[in-house]
């Protein structure tokens, strides 16, 4: 089996919200393991897991990181999610690749929307999963009232193994419920010394140790029938059981920690080894044939087709494109050529990289539930499946969410434009969840992110790793002009100057189309009043006027214009003359037939809790917008579906988090155009002129 034992390697993700001490645990784990030889903190800026500067900075994890430890003959690779709701994306990307989840919660504040959100994800995709609840150094804290909490708020199966014989500041002492031993911690020692349960407290922990034992029985019918009448069970078929619980989802163990004082998660660990699955334990993987176009289920195991996904990419200045995949089955060795679902094609791999936080170090061969990168080749992206040459796979491309915060970015320093496109370009090779688009209407170029955080760091890496300024701004309304009456024109354009003269000469009727009409050009001449070779001259002159209203100057839309008569000179008349002419009329006319501005509306879809119902609508009403529909949904949730211009829907993502405390969340497109109400149209026309001025 490739000289090493692939039953003991084990895929864990590190997930909840911001705050609750992932990091602070990493670092426990690599350090209590002799991966590092001293315990980063976050105050002391210098953790494994947050190591580019940026995050060093800010004291808080931007990007998921790679980390690896061995604990007693467990190899266990883990990636270290970001908090912060703004780089979800991260979290939906690393559910995809890890075969348990450890949900760290902490237990003075509990569960918090972002960590209520990647409960959701983890719902729609489930993993095994252990509860972490951590910060039990903290003061005021009731350990069972918050496990009991998070199981009736989120329906979640939790079953603590180890509980706190105290909390708040004396807090050193832990109890493991499922071996009935108690545990004390002292400073600067991670390993817990055995020690008796208090007498008073026994029965106590007792109850604690029937119900947990009761909750890992009922999950197999068999031992479920023994139990009840009785029957002594051996302690190894009660592991077996609980792990195959675990495995299943059918229990969440919870954990008293502190990852501050590194208390308690010498346990953890131990139970990280006997009950999460191993990286051959996982259920077999579903992908799709490329050659036969069906789809096939395929057995982790190291000898197996070569089946691996990447879920990170990382863009550095200096070694360029890192591309971080984990490997599902198969084994991948360097100077072998394996395929890319994206490009369809096949390339060499010259070099595997290991990774712990920033370093790596170089590896030969690869294999079932190792994380590893290569560099160098451009063509590999986020979401591609790498595999064998004759047997190319594809593992369904991750979901995420769509990003619904724009902003124009406006260069500080002329000339920057193709700078930061670039620059930009590599952003989003990194994060799935940013998007760029060049919005020819406004002429400028939209960032769009999940919120505020999410672009100032966006802005932030383009200046720490690409050296490029750029302002980020509320972008741009695409306003547009029309008439809501019929009008004629006349224009006659004449020049005598010395030598040819000019000379062209129409008349138009313009009139209304309905909304999304464009535009249309009718020529209804006859008897030659114009002759054809000009009347291309006409229209052209028409669409250049289209381009600024008598307005503001913005494009002019649904209008139909018929020119109807004119008259021309046999020596003057040109086909620029009768543009102008055409151009000069359509204004004109323009004029007279009630000329109004349009301002676009978007559609919006949000999914929020229902308490925060009547905010949302009242919000809604003060933004000029109007409630289509309300359903309700799973959870105690509403869809509103509603619209509301669009310039009060820039900063609807600020504005849905601070409603909802970060539990709200939408969609937003592009719906139509309506008429702008007078008083806001007058204050735009003003503010148009000055600006000419």
């Amino acid at each position: 089996m490739n000289g090493k034992n692939y039953s003991n390697n084990k895929v864990i993700g590190l997930i909840s919200g911001n705050g609750t001490g992932k990091t602070s645990l990493a670092e426990c784990l690599l350090y209590n393991s002799k991966a590092t030889d001293r315990l980063g903190t976050i105050e002391t800026k210098n953790t494994v897991s947050d190591f580019s500067p940026l995050e060093t900075r800010k004291g808080f994890s931007i990007s998921s990181s790679i980390l690896n430890y061995k604990w007693k003959d467990f190899n266990i690779n883990m990636i270290d999610c970001p908090g912060y709701m703004d780089f979800i994306g991260q979290t939906q990307a690393a559910i995809k690749v890890i075969d348990s989840a450890l949900l760290v919660v902490d237990t003075k504040s509990g569960v918090q929307s972002p960590t209520e959100l990647v409960i959701e994800l983890l719902a729609k995709n489930p993993k095994p999963m252990f509860c972490i609840l951590n910060k039990l150094d903290l003061e005021n804290i009731d350990y069972i009232k918050v496990v009991e909490d998070i199981k009736s708020e989120y329906k979640l199966k939790l079953v603590p193994i180890t509980i706190p014989l105290n909390s708040g500041e004396n807090f050193s002492k832990i109890v493991d419920i499922l071996q009935n031993q108690a545990y004390e911690y002292k400073e600067k020692n991670f390993t817990g010394n055995k020690t008796s349960v208090d007498e008073n407290i026994k029965g106590q922990i007792e109850s604690h140790h029937n119900e947990l034992i009761e909750s890992i029985v009922e999950t197999d019918d068999e031992l479920l029938n023994k139990y009840l009448e009785g029957e002594k069970i051996d302690n190894k078929v009660i592991s077996e059981v609980f792990k195959k619980a675990v495995t299943s989802g059918k229990v969440i163990p919870v954990f008293a920690i502190s990852s501050g004082k590194n208390f308690g998660i010498d346990i953890l660990m131990d139970y990280i080894n006997s009950l999460l699955p191993s990286a051959l334990d996982i259920t077999p993987i579903k992908t799709k044939d490329l050659n036969k176009d069906s789809e096939v289920e395929i057995k982790s195991s190291p000898d197996g087709p070569v089946l691996a996904y990447v879920f990170k990419t990382m863009a550095d200045p200096y070694i360029g494109k890192l591309s971080i995949f984990r490997i599902f089955t198969g084994t991948i060795k360097i100077n072998e050529s394996y395929h890319l679902s994206s490009s369809g094609k096949t390339y060499k791999f010259t070099n595997l990289f290991k990774l712990q936080g920033k370093s790596q170090s170089d590896v030969s061969e690869a294999s079932c539930g190792d994380i590893v990168a290569v560099s160098k080749i451009m063509d590999i992206s986020n979401d591609d499946t790498i595999s064998s040459q004759d047997q190319p796979l594809k593992i369904p491309e991750t979901e995420y969410f769509s990003p619904t915060l724009p902003k124009a970015v406006i260069p500080r320093s002329k000339g920057d434009e193709e700078k930061i496109s670039n620059g930009l370009s590599k952003l989003i090779q990194e994060d799935p969840t940013i998007r760029q688009e060049l919005n020819l209407e406004v002429h400028q170029n939209i960032l769009w992110g999940m919120g505020e955080l999410h672009l100032s760091m966006a802005r932030e890496k383009l200046k720490e790793k690409f050296d490029i300024d750029i302002d980020i701004l509320t972008p741009d309304v695409a306003y547009k002009e029309t008439i809501r009456k019929d009008a004629r024109a006349e224009y006659k354009y004449k020049k005598q100057s010395g030598g040819r003269g000019q000379y062209g000469h129409v008349l138009i009727e313009i009139k209304p189309l309905g909304s999304g009409g464009g535009f249309e050009f009718k020529n209804s001449i006859f008897g030659g009043a114009i002759p054809k070779g000009y009347i291309p001259g006409v229209e052209k002159g028409i669409r250049e006027a289209l381009q600024k209203g008598v307005l503001a100057e913005y494009p002019v839309v649904d209008v139909s214009v018929n020119l109807y008569d004119g008259s021309y000179h046999t020596v003057d008349s040109s086909e620029m003359a009768f543009k102008i002419a055409a151009s000069m009329a359509f204004k004109k006319g323009m004029q007279e037939a009630y000329p109004v501005i349009l301002e676009p509306i978007t559609e919006l879809e949000i999914t929020a809790p229902e308490k925060y119902m009547g905010d949302i609508i009242g919000d809604i009403n003060a933004k000029r917008g109007k409630i289509i529909s309300m359903t309700q949904i799973e959870n105690k949730k509403q869809l509103i579906k509603a619209t509301a211009p669009q310039s009060e829907t820039f900063n609807y993502a600020i504005d849905l988090t601070s409603l909802t405390q970060g539990r709200g969340r939408f969609i937003q497109k592009f719906s139509h155009y309506e008429e702008l109400p007078p008083n806001l149209a007058h204050k735009i026309i003003d503010e148009r002129k000055k600006q000419k001025e």
